[in-house]
């Protein structure tokens, strides 16, 4: 299978979410009605409280007591109830509402309408293709993986963007004992949860 016959060109049609969609798509996610279009998306979303298991386990990432008494960070998969936030495709969000589950906000996306016919890279990827089986017949490992990184560039990473941010929701003895100069927002959701939006921490 050659960079011509795969998934990439799909990617290139997506354009962002408009803001004066959100009760439109929600509407139609909630009534499984959002297809052919896909899309990526950043919702919130609330599960059924009597729901034991779920399409979409949770990787979270939490802060607990361990057993010397010392708070450690570590991400857990887990179940969760009741409301939720997460990055999930809209195959996931299909699963969620099938399931029981309604979607109440979309704070961002990338919409998928169509797919192109042609790949829109296809002249380019040829080349890069034929310069990159030349340099490999040739043993030039340099130029083989120049063509290779010059063909991602046009597919695979054009739309993959540098994350600074995360989101958590907490409850506020946890905002309270974690409130630095790393959290840039948050938004009171229920009488005893936030959604807080933080720097990641470089290491």
């Amino acid at each position: 299978m050659s960079d011509l016959d795969s998934e990439y060109p799909r990617a290139e049609s997506g354009r962002p979410f408009l803001p004066e969609e959100e009760k439109e798509f929600v509407k139609l996610f909630n009534k499984q009605k959002f297809r052919p279009r896909t899309a990526i998306l950043t919702v919130w979303f609330d599960y059924p409280k009597n729901m034991f298991f779920q399409p979409i386990p949770a990787k979270d990432k939490i802060t607990f007591t361990n057993k010397e008494g010392k708070k450690e960070t570590g991400n857990k998969i887990r179940l969760r109830n009741g409301f939720c936030h997460d990055v999930l495709t809209s195959v996931d969000i299909q699963e969620i509402v099938k399931a029981g589950g309604r979607i109440i906000r979309i704070l961002d996306s990338i919409v998928y309408e169509e797919n192109f016919k042609t790949p829109p890279y296809r002249d380019y990827i040829l080349i890069l293709r034929d310069l990159r089986n030349k340099y490999k017949r040739e043993g030039n490992i340099v130029g083989s993986n120049c063509m290779k990184l010059l063909g991602n560039s046009l597919y695979g990473k054009s739309i993959q963007k540098d994350i600074f941010t995360t989101r958590h929701l907490w409850n506020e003895a946890t905002l309270q004992a974690n409130f630095d100069s790393r959290v840039k927002t948050y938004e009171k959701i229920n009488d005893t949860q936030y959604i807080v939006e933080t720097e990641i921490e470089e290491k």
